[in-house]
């Protein structure tokens, strides 16, 4: 089987909500034996970690996005930040939505890595659809939903920490 890792680097509260939806989807994916083989044979392993941090642990440079892609490894590393206020004041089912969000627009970064490149194969639309279809979600349930802090976002975060 190829490998699929789905994990988090939170702060405070965001792994309390974290945890128990990232378990859920885990299970409904059957993560531990998650098969990459029909998405890719150029990239065998992949890494998406949620990142959640307060404003200070951001500021102090924790939860840095990453969209990285080592082809000669054949594994992709993705981290992408999480709005962590958004997810607090959440409610349950926003928060689970959130969370799919994110791991979609993760796995869209890889395919879009691999375009770019084009030193890999990568369906990541095949592979989101699959994944969303396995928890029951449809696409049109994501529009509107904010899982991922734009890099936009991002960086005019740290301009204003920086100044």
């Amino acid at each position: 089987m190829r490998q699929l890792f789905i994990s988090m680097e939170v702060s405070n509260a965001a792994g309390g909500i974290l945890f128990p939806i990232l378990k859920d989807i885990r299970q409904k994916i059957d993560g531990n034996n998650f098969d990459l083989s029909p998405y890719s044979t150029d990239i065998t392993d992949v890494g998406i970690i949620i990142n959640c941090f307060d404003e200070n642990s951001l500021a102090a440079g924790w939860g840095k996005p990453r969209r990285l892609v080592r082809y000669n490894e054949h594994r992709a590393d993705i981290r992408l930040p999480m709005p962590y206020r958004e997810l607090i004041e959440a409610d349950k089912h926003t928060r689970y939505l959130m969370t799919v969000k994110n791991i979609a627009e993760s796995i869209a970064a890889i395919g879009e890595r691999c375009r770019k490149s084009k030193r890999a194969k990568f369906d990541s639309e095949g592979m989101a659809a699959f994944i969303l279809d396995k928890l029951g979600i449809s696409p049109e349930e994501l529009d509107g939903v904010h899982g991922v802090m734009s890099d936009e976002e991002y960086n005019a975060f740290m301009e204003k920490y920086r100044s």
